[in-house]
């Protein structure tokens, strides 16, 4: 016969205990030990409860339960797989238009407008126009905060800060 777990004892006030005693008393051991499981506090700082082996020997309270491929494996078929999994997998292989594969948004980047005449027209002269407008009237033209200002060409900045040879 399981006795009422002590610390179950001590959470009753003590104008219910005779209530709860009769209770406990109209349990079978079954039921009785389910409660008393129930009423486990190490349920409450513990992940895992402990598991039977092959020998039905339970575990410590700090075992973490044996993982195969990555994952937990839960002692019985809690989704139930073993039932609606060959049916369901056989629906994904005969109706694939109902599960798409990934298809990543296209995106569309302007890359430059040196590529453009009116872009290298600018890089040549060495100046781009008050009124230039891009190409491809992009709003991220590099050329469009430049409007009205001297450039200097491509290299000759180097070749001026260069030491003379020697």
């Amino acid at each position: 016969m399981i006795e009422l777990p002590a610390d179950l004892a001590a959470a009753i006030p003590s104008t219910s205990e005779l209530v709860v005693r009769s209770w406990w008393d109209s349990l079978s051991d079954v039921e009785r030990l389910k409660v008393a499981d129930l009423w486990d506090d190490r349920l409450e700082v513990h992940f895992f409860q402990p598991q039977a082996d092959e020998a039905g020997r339970l575990d410590d309270w700090e075992q973490v339960p044996t993982a195969r491929g990555g994952r937990f494996l839960a002692s019985d078929d809690a989704w139930g797989l073993a039932e609606w999994g060959p049916g369901y997998f056989e629906y994904m292989l005969e109706h694939p238009e109902s599960f798409p594969i990934f298809d990543p948004t296209s995106r569309t980047f302007h890359i430059g407008c040196t590529q453009h005449s009116a872009a290298r027209a600018c890089l040549e002269s060495g100046r781009v126009p008050k009124d230039f407008e891009c190409p491809v009237a992009s709003a991220s033209c590099p050329l469009r905060p430049l409007r009205g200002i001297r450039l200097i060409p491509p290299g000759s900045e180097r070749l001026a800060a260069s030491p003379p040879p020697s």
